[in-house]
């Protein structure tokens, strides 16, 4: 039964059918693949961010290691540890370099001016003492280290003892730049995590007898040792929670972000970053958190599909309705012509009443073939005989209905209305991209004074025209388009039932700017760069009826043909609309005011 009833469509009936779910099928996967292009700029957007804030944040640790390079320099050779300690508090470290766990002093002693250090550093620490012990025959022992309650244990340490100590210090002396040390664990540090030392050279052509090398004139180094953990605390207290990452030295893991997801989650983007961190190769494996995939979620991809199979399924029933209708009335037309053959000779009179019957029954179905040709078109019409059958079902059962039927019903018949201009909307869209008119010669004053009459605005608007260019030579109808969505939307999204819309434009560097003002409520600074995005409205569409696609039509014509477009809140109130239209050539200026 079900085959017979859908083997009586005609083919122009499938036709419809298969191009309506091509299109949406298109619009749902060029809403899916906008939606993921979207999420994955945000995810390389915060992924630079956590990178670039801790590159920042190291930037500012080494002006602070050179602050201290240069206060020893213009301090006396042998600078005091209260000195230091005067110093590091007027640094205020710990206020303004969070993350750091201290600034402090290694000396270069070698091996012959060991006694000479230990005897000037003993004057004001009598137990200062260089460990542990090695094999070399030079010592790079941590001086002075502020503050120092929470580094003693670092006091008289020796970089040589350990080789990635070492080898980082030996490093910035001989490339005379910042260094930092490979993963190591600070003596301070009572968890023994993942941390390292930051280095600065320091050189001075004063070398004295307790320190220094006099062939390099190297004194030692300014440096600050950090705890992994703690140093993301201070450089990353304000990035959000919607990247998970970890960082390696080589195969070290220095850490692990606390937050990460450890369960069967999956996350939407993920990508490894290798970055030179001042001698080092820092490995940055970052991934999106379940807090990035809650956030960019949408369902509008999937309302898009939903309501295509929908519209396809009321396509379908409303051609079997049409079909089932032509052939109830050809059946009965064969019917009566057979009575009419039987009792001709008796009915005569009903003869003649049978054939008006059987021509007006002809002639209804020829008005049912095209009404189904018609109706199948295009969307539009089909879109339009659903509206119809809202009105009679709404007709028909007046005062029958709950008050929820009644509701439901309106909700249909406005959704109807949104769709139509909706598929009206996105014809307009996808046009933009097919070759424009040729260029004609326009009065701009003119044009712009009929495209706002044409529009049948409320009678409280009005249009004002200030100095105006006269005579323009564009595509008249991509110019009109985007001057009437312009004070289309500026009348639309008024807060109230009357206002102005002003008009000015001149010639500016070979272009037409055009200025259109109004009056309104205009837009927050933070919604102004998404009004032009597909389908977006600052309202609801229950309050201001609207497609979501008028500015971003606006904004590929203007793309198009080459040119710009900016939004300017007024001082006193209101949006303007600044376009810059490419043109072919100039005219004289119109000046005057008037108004519509």
């Amino acid at each position: 039964m079900k085959s017979k009833l859908f083997r009586s469509l005609e083919w122009y009936h499938w036709v419809v059918v298969v191009l309506s779910l091509a299109l949406t099928l298109s619009a749902w996967h060029i809403t899916r693949t906008q939606a993921y292009e979207k999420s994955e700029a945000l995810f390389k957007f915060q992924s630079g961010q956590v990178i670039d804030l801790l590159v920042e944040r190291m930037a500012k640790y080494e002006e602070a290691l050179r602050a201290g390079v240069a206060m020893l320099k213009v301090m006396p050779p042998e600078m005091s540890r209260a000195e230091w300690k005067e110093f590091a508090a007027t640094l205020n470290v710990e206020e303004r370099f969070p993350g750091i766990n201290g600034i402090g002093v290694i000396h270069f002693v070698p091996s012959s001016k060991k006694a000479a250090f230990l005897a000037w550093q003993r004057s004001s620490m009598p137990n200062f003492v260089i460990f542990p012990a090695h094999d070399k025959n030079e010592f790079w022992p941590i001086s002075y280290i502020e503050p120092i309650q929470t580094n003693f244990k670092a006091v008289g340490l020796d970089m040589a003892h350990e080789q990635n100590r070492y080898n980082a210090a030996t490093k910035a002396r001989d490339e005379r730049s910042a260094q930092i040390t490979g993963p190591i664990n600070l003596v301070q540090d009572d968890q023994q995590t993942p941390g390292f030392l930051f280095y600065v050279p320091w050189y001075t052509d004063e070398i004295p007898s307790t320190y220094g090398d006099e062939s390099s004139n190297l004194a030692g180094l300014v440096y600050a040792p950090f705890i992994v953990n703690k140093l993301m605390g201070g450089a990353l207290s304000n990035v959000n929670d919607l990247i998970n990452f970890t960082i390696r030295d080589q195969n070290t893991l220095l850490f692990e972000d606390v937050g990460r997801d450890t369960d069967e989650y999956q996350p939407m983007f993920a990508e490894t970053r290798e970055v030179g961190m001042y001698g080092r190769i820092w490995t940055f494996e970052l991934e999106t958190s379940r807090a990035f995939a809650e956030q960019v979620e949408t369902v509008e991809p999937t309302v898009i599909l939903v309501t295509g199979i929908v519209i396809d399924i009321l396509l379908i029933t409303l051609f079997l309705t049409l079909s089932q209708t032509k052939q109830r009335a050809t059946q009965l037309a064969q019917k009566a012509t057979r009575r009419l053959n039987e009792r001709r000779t008796e009915l005569e009179l009903a003869k003649a009443e049978l054939i008006k019957q059987n021509e007006e029954l002809i002639e209804a179905n020829k008005e049912l073939d095209r009404f189904a040709f018609v109706a199948s078109h295009d969307l539009k019409a089909p879109l339009r005989g659903i509206a119809q059958l809202s009105e009679w079902i709404e007709d028909e059962t007046q005062g029958t209905l709950s008050e929820d039927a009644e509701k439901y019903l309106k909700l249909l018949k406005s959704r109807i209305l949104r769709l139509e201009r909706l598929l009206n909307a996105l014809l307009q869209y996808s046009r933009v991209d097919k070759k424009g008119q040729p260029f004609e010669s326009i009065d701009f004053p003119d044009f712009v004074s009929e495209l706002f009459s044409l529009n049948a605005h409320p009678q409280g608007f009005e249009l004002q025209l200030q100095e105006n260019v006269q005579e323009v030579t564009t595509d008249k109808e991509a110019l009109g388009r985007v001057l009437g969505n312009v004070m289309n939307n500026a009348v639309k999204h008024h807060h109230r039932d009357s206002g102005v819309i002003t008009v000015t434009s001149r010639w500016l560097n070979g272009a037409l700017e055009i200025q259109i003002a109004d009056d309104g409520p205009g837009i927050p600074v933070k919604y102004q760069g998404r009004v032009f995005e597909l389908f977006h409205t600052l309202k609801p569409r229950d309050e201001v009826e609207g497609s979501g696609l008028g500015l971003a039509i606006v904004k590929k014509i203007i793309e198009k043909m080459g040119g710009s477009y900016r939004l300017e809140t007024n001082l006193s109130g209101g949006l303007t609309f600044v376009i810059v239209w490419p043109i072919s050539e100039k005219s004289e200026v119109y000046s005057g005011e008037g108004a519509l």
